[in-house]
């Protein structure tokens, strides 16, 4: 099967799936815990590694979803008119819009991207690549967002390291993340105390999740600023 056809087959599935809207719900204290210690990580790296006014920054969110990430930018400084994402998946696309009115969205696939060479200042990536099963594409993918990116510009990366509870998905360590960005500058931060343990661990004690999160091997999730030269 096309990797495409499976991801859309695979997000559809989801989209029925009762799991996942209460494992992402803003309400659900496992998310709700991942979130804002991610949160805490992007700003911290974004202060130190990204320079600029950021009214002036172009960003652009590779598999943007709904727009829940990107429109997070707004509150860093950033204009929603320099706001763009892009989406796989059409219905994804339509509920931005409706909830992020001010924000660009468009509906296409990532390995061919409708933008010019060096469109953008910083490229978001959340949880995109480790959906991609096939070699190819993810190195297609990587590419573009390469090229729209202009010299001096970075990539936001956030993604699994591994994920071994779900088949649909293949973990990216670090030496792979270099592969598909090569001559670039990276700065790593292992996040995220695993889902699965959050999940258990959470409805019954915050500060038993501060705890353990504190242990490096149970952080999941590489958080990267890829500096492009």
């Amino acid at each position: 099967m096309n990797d495409l056809v499976r991801l859309k087959t695979e997000y559809a599935r989801r989209a029925h799936d009762p799991r996942y809207r209460d494992w992402y719900s803003p309400f659900n204290r496992a998310n709700l815990f991942i979130t804002q210690e991610r949160d805490r990580a992007i700003t911290q790296m974004l202060g130190r590694y990204i320079r600029g006014d950021w009214d002036a920054l172009r960003i652009l969110d590779v598999g943007c979803g709904r727009g829940n990430e990107l429109s997070k930018f707004v509150g860093y400084g950033a204009a929603a008119r320099n706001l763009f994402g892009v989406d796989l998946l059409g219905d994804r696309v339509r509920e931005g819009r409706d909830k992020h009115s001010a924000l660009q969205f468009s509906c296409g696939n990532a390995a061919t991207l409708a933008y010019p060479d060096g469109a953008f200042d910083l490229v978001l990536q959340f949880t995109v690549f480790t959906s991609i099963l096939d070699d190819e594409l993810r190195r297609q993918i990587a590419s573009e967002m390469l090229r729209v990116l202009r010299a001096g510009g970075a990539v936001l990366w956030y993604d699994y390291r591994l994920n071994p509870t779900n088949r649909q998905t293949r973990g990216i360590e670090r030496a792979e993340i270099k592969t598909l960005f090569p001559n670039c500058e990276y700065h790593f931060r292992r996040v995220t105390l695993a889902p699965p343990l959050a999940r258990l661990i959470a409805p019954h004690s915050w500060f038993a999740c501060e705890l353990l999160n504190q242990f490096f091997f149970l952080r999941t999730h590489w958080l990267a600023i890829i500096s492009k030269n």
